[in-house]
């Protein structure tokens, strides 16, 4: 019985750490932009040329960009905050993570499929409730986190991107 006992409960604590791969407060911090990598080409500074990588395409306001999250579970993100002649604009939400469904379609050989799994999501959730703002968490630790998510590419378009955040240290 007791041999029993101890393999439910390694098992238990097996799933338990598969499911519960990231603790808050490995989130916690100051994060500044780094990398934007969009799935696809884009033009968005309509110079001709269509890039993957967003830091070719952003003007030096866009670049500017930082993310912070407290332990509280508040958040703010500044855009063009520590560049002269930027717009500083600063947005207030509420943040969590999550394990949510998340369902993938594309076309393979002509058929389509899809690809449902659930990873972590960070959300960023506007205090007026209307708005939130969905990540998939592809990894974090003291150093970086990567995120996938949508990307304004203009006043009503999006593309998806891989978003990499350096920590700012202390």
């Amino acid at each position: 019985m007791k041999r029993i006992l101890a393999c439910c409960i390694i098992c238990f604590l097996f799933i338990v750490t598969l499911y519960a791969q990231y603790d808050t407060s490995q989130f916690t911090g100051v994060w500044i932009l780094q990398s934007v990598k969009f799935k696809r080409p884009v033009d968005l500074n309509k110079d001709g040329y269509r890039s993957s990588d967003a830091f070719w395409e952003f003007d030096e306001c866009r670049k500017d960009q930082q993310m912070e999250l407290l332990p509280d579970y508040n958040a703010k993100t500044y855009y063009g905050s520590n560049r002269t002649g930027c717009t500083n604009e600063i947005k207030q939400y509420k943040w969590n993570l999550k394990e949510e469904l998340v369902k993938e379609v594309k076309y393979e050989l002509g058929k389509r499929v899809v690809d449902e799994r659930r990873p972590t999501v960070l959300k960023l959730n506007e205090a007026t409730g209307n708005d939130a703002k969905v990540f998939v968490v592809i990894g974090v630790d003291e150093n970086n986190l990567t995120l996938k998510g949508l990307v304004n590419t203009g006043k009503n378009s999006t593309e998806e991107a891989i978003m990499i955040y350096r920590k700012r240290k202390k």
